[in-house]
């Protein structure tokens, strides 16, 4: 059975970040599939989808983010930023470290990101940045923007609270919006948003490495770089040819009823896409991967790698 190996690896400015990789048998992978996790969980609970994609055929590998899982311990915590600079930026080129590192050892193999949520967002960064890095993009749990968020006005509001409480600070910015996303559904543990399956939810809720709040630097520097992916000069970076799979939970408050991914499937054909794909699966919530369908989900996932490894 797969198994993930944990690994350390040292980035630009010296802070470890916590690895995880899954090898199929034999350890040669016909294609890479790097995942970046959302907000305030970590790498590991995409073990589930790993395992599967290791066992038909796929390399998979996955970092926590700074201020989450393992690394958190080199960044000041869960939720913090760590050493002074843009931690948004720093994760992008996190990212490529790690995707490096990987092709250097299975060579010849493309590299495939999948970003989930926050992690979407830095998968748009990283291929806005570094397009000839990726054989493709499939994003999960999606949105355009931040929901019910004025970027302008709440960067405002964050950049007070850093510079009077300090960036390590903690804000209530992330705990806010999680809360608002769970407005619709029962308030059993207070993320029932992420899933119909209660017994993901519980472990969620159960885990001490997930639902945390971010500092005031982390949760700013999350914002200004809503803003910067979401700039056109920015966008126009992603080349048309790139193959890009956006997958959703139809009743995921984080869109507002789609709307938000609408408006990142616009952004994308206005660049003209050439192989653009998108599903939204009925009933699922935030957390496709984790949801009831997950099966169905993890099949469609494959299906699409599986139609564009060459």
């Amino acid at each position: 059975m797969t198994r993930y190996t944990p690994g350390l690896l040292t980035a630009h400015d010296g802070v470890q970040i916590a690895g995880y990789t899954w090898l199929p048998e034999g350890g040669r992978p016909r294609a890479l599939v790097q995942i970046a996790h959302g907000a305030a969980e970590h790498a590991l609970r995409y073990d589930g989808l790993a395992r599967h994609l290791a066992a038909h055929g796929y390399g998979v590998l996955a970092t926590d983010l700074r201020g989450h899982g393992a690394t958190a311990t080199s960044t000041g915590g869960y939720g913090a930023a760590g050493p002074e600079g843009d931690s948004w930026r720093a994760n992008v080129e996190d990212l490529r470290t790690a995707g490096e590192k990987a092709r250097t050892l299975h060579p010849g193999a493309p590299l495939f990101l999948l970003g989930h949520s926050m992690g979407s967002m830095l998968a748009r960064d990283y291929a806005q940045e570094y397009p000839d890095d990726l054989a493709g993009l499939i994003l999960t749990g999606t949105f355009r923007s931040l929901p019910g968020c004025e970027i302008a006005e709440t960067a405002v509001r964050l950049e007070r609270e850093a510079e009077k409480e300090g960036r390590d600070a903690r804000s209530s910015f992330v705990t806010e919006l999680f809360a608002s996303f769970n407005d619709p559904y029962e308030h059993r543990t207070g993320f029932e948003w992420l899933s119909r399956d209660e017994a993901e939810v519980d472990a969620y809720a159960a885990d001490e490495r997930c639902g945390f709040p971010f500092s005031a630097g982390l949760a700013l520097d999350w914002v200004l770089g809503v803003r910067k992916i979401n700039n056109p000069r920015a966008l126009a970076r992603i080349p048309a040819d790139l193959p890009v799979h956006v997958a959703v939970g139809e009743q995921d408050p984080c869109h507002q009823r789609m709307t938000l991914v609408y408006e990142l499937i616009e952004d994308f054909r206005y660049l003209g896409l050439t192989d653009l794909t998108w599903k939204a699966y009925g009933d699922a919530r935030h957390e496709i991967l984790h949801e009831t369908n997950r099966d169905e989900v993890h099949r469609d996932l494959t299906d699409w790698l599986d139609a564009h490894v060459l």
